[in-house]
This record gives structure tokens, C-alpha cells and sequence, in this order.
């Protein structure tokens, strides 16, 4: 009876540890094994591409349950889904002004002649002022956009003394996106516009769409038109320069013209004034002839007024 007893303790021991050891396979087992068939819970999502190590993505997988076990849920590395952000290019439109003193003006000039040339820029503009005490060139320069900031700077390096410098920077994106958004709406509205004119049947509609379709497309020449000039403020920037150079005064004498020259000129002055005299008045005579009658009248007028006066009295 105790043999018996022993034989059956260690059969139940062998069962246990047999049993333990297939659960803890279970346990340990990985997640790439699993097949769908092998998910039998309804709410479980089931996952088509296991990657070797067990890295699947977050967007793939709500929940594991029934067969598989909590720590091997745990040992799923969970990949969140990578939002790329939309990365929208700026709209900058860079303007400034800079003046600048230089003690030789022409070797300043060509200086700034190659840096306009090397940043690919060009000028809008150029003037030349000479004075008696200052003499220097008025320059209206487009330079690129993404050049601007570094001819700025080289220019402003050497010998030269800065009399001012402002520099400007507008962001201008929200309006570029408004009027991109307004001319896409206006180009549909006009292919809208373009079917409908294909069915009208009446001129009394067709008319109106035609009016309808020409400010459609004043509109999209006008919108178009602004993003153009966005685009060529953004492309490149405008920079209003100054480069000047002081001169030391000098008297320079104004030359008149010979003592005997001016004489003759003024003798010939004085007869054509006398001789335009005489001729004006005697271009008056027809209201000489008109003034004397009128003459007459008013000084017998009086004289009859003073008679009556004396008479009363």
C-alpha cells in the first residue's frame, strides 16, 4: 500500500511539472509566431505584417486578448505613427536703405559695381549729384532675396563711414495663401461658369454669364497679377543706397558777360521800350474818341447842377 502510495506522489509530480513547463512555453512564446486563427477574441485586432522584432505599428493594434498572455503583450514594442509636419516656405519681402561716406568716390562706385554683379543683382536705378560741396551717386539696387543679407554686409565693410542704415523685413505668406486660395476659387468658379454657357439656350443667359465670366476673368488677371508682384518683391529685395564723398570749398567765380555787351544791350532795351510805348498808345485812339464825348457830358452835368443849387439858394 505505501508503494502504491509513493508510485502515485511521483506520477503527480511529473504531471505538474510537465504541465508548468508547457505553460511557461506559452508564456515565453513570441508574438511573430502567432496567426490569426490564433486570436480568438473578437475585439482583438489581428496584425498582417509581425516584424521580426516584434515592432509593429501603433495604428495597427487596439487591444490582445484571450490566449495571449499579459507579459507577452508586454514585450510588443509599439511604433507610433509618424506625422510628417507640412512645412510651408515663407514669404519674406526684404527692403532697406543705406548711406554711406567714402573719401574716393569713383573706386567706391566700382566696388559696389562687382559686388551687384557677383550677387546677381542689377540696378533700378542711378543717379549722379555734383555740388560745390558734396558730389555722390543715388542707387536703387534688386539684389536676390537670398543674397540680400551678404551684399548688405559687404558693402558696408571697408573704409567707408555708414551715415544710416534701416533694414526691413514683411512677411507676407498669409496674404500669398489668401490670394493663391482666391484664384483657385475664381478658376473654378469660371470652368463652372464655361459648362454652364455650354447649356444655355436663352441670350438673356447667356448674355449674363458672359458678364459673369468677364469679371471672373478681370479678377484672375488682377489677382494674378498681385502674386506676380509678391513674388518678384520676394525674389528680389530692394535696397535704396547712397554714396557720397565731401569736397573742400572753392570759389568759382560766375562769368559775366563784357561791360560794352551789356551797354549795347541796354540801349537797345530802352528804344524797343519807348517804341512799343508810342505804338500802344497810339493803338488806344478808339477809346480816346469814346472818352471825350463822355467828357463833355460830365462836365456839363455838373455845371447844371451847380446852376440849380445857386438857383434854390
Amino acid at each position: 500500500m505505501k508503494k502504491s502510495s509513493y508510485l502515485l506522489l511521483v506520477v503527480l509530480i511529473l504531471f505538474a511539472c510537465t504541465k508548468k513547463q508547457n505553460v511557461n512555453n506559452v508564456e515565453v512564446m513570441s508574438f511573430s509566431s502567432l496567426k490569426k486563427s490564433e486570436v480568438k477574441n473578437d475585439r482583438a485586432i489581428s496584425v498582417a505584417d509581425v516584424k521580426s522584432n516584434d515592432e509593429i505599428n501603433g495604428a495597427d493594434i487596439a487591444d490582445v486578448k484571450g490566449n495571449v498572455s499579459q507579459e507577452v503583450a508586454h514585450k510588443i514594442k509599439v511604433v507610433p505613427d509618424k506625422v510628417k509636419p507640412e512645412i510651408m516656405n515663407k514669404k519674406i519681402i526684404k527692403d532697406g536703405r543705406l548711406g554711406l561716406q567714402v573719401d574716393n568716390l569713383q573706386s567706391a562706385k566700382q566696388r559696389i559695381d562687382s559686388l551687384v554683379k557677383s550677387s546677381g543683382g542689377y540696378y533700378a536705378n542711378e543717379n549722379l549729384k555734383n555740388s560745390d560741396n558734396q558730389s555722390g551717386y543715388e542707387l536703387v539696387i534688386r539684389i536676390p532675396g537670398v543674397n540680400f543679407e551678404r551684399f548688405v554686409g559687404s558693402a558696408e565693410r571697408g573704409s567707408s563711414k555708414i551715415l544710416y542704415k534701416e533694414i526691413q523685413a514683411r512677411d507676407v505668406t498669409e496674404e500669398f495663401v489668401d490670394l493663391e486660395s482666391r484664384l483657385n476659387s475664381k478658376r473654378n468658379s469660371l470652368a463652372r461658369y464655361n459648362e454652364i454657357m455650354k447649356k444655355a439656350n436663352s441670350v438673356k443667359d447667356i448674355i449674363e454669364i458672359e458678364e459673369s465670366i468677364r469679371v471672373l476673368q478681370e479678377e484672375i488677371e488682377s489677382t494674378q497679377g498681385r502674386l506676380r508682384y509678391l513674388n518678384d518683391c520676394v525674389n528680389y529685395s530692394t535696397l535704396n543706397m547712397t554714396i557720397s564723398t565731401q569736397k573742400d570749398f572753392t570759389f568759382k567765380p560766375v562769368k559775366r558777360d563784357s561791360f560794352w555787351e551789356k551797354l549795347k544791350e541796354s540801349i537797345a532795351d530802352g528804344w524797343y521800350g519807348l517804341v512799343d510805348f508810342i505804338l500802344e498808345f497810339f493803338g488806344l485812339w478808339p477809346y480816346l474818341i469814346l472818352m471825350i464825348p463822355l467828357g463833355f457830358f460830365i462836365k456839363r452835368t455838373i455845371k447844371n447842377w451847380k446852376l440849380r443849387k445857386h438857383a434854390k439858394e
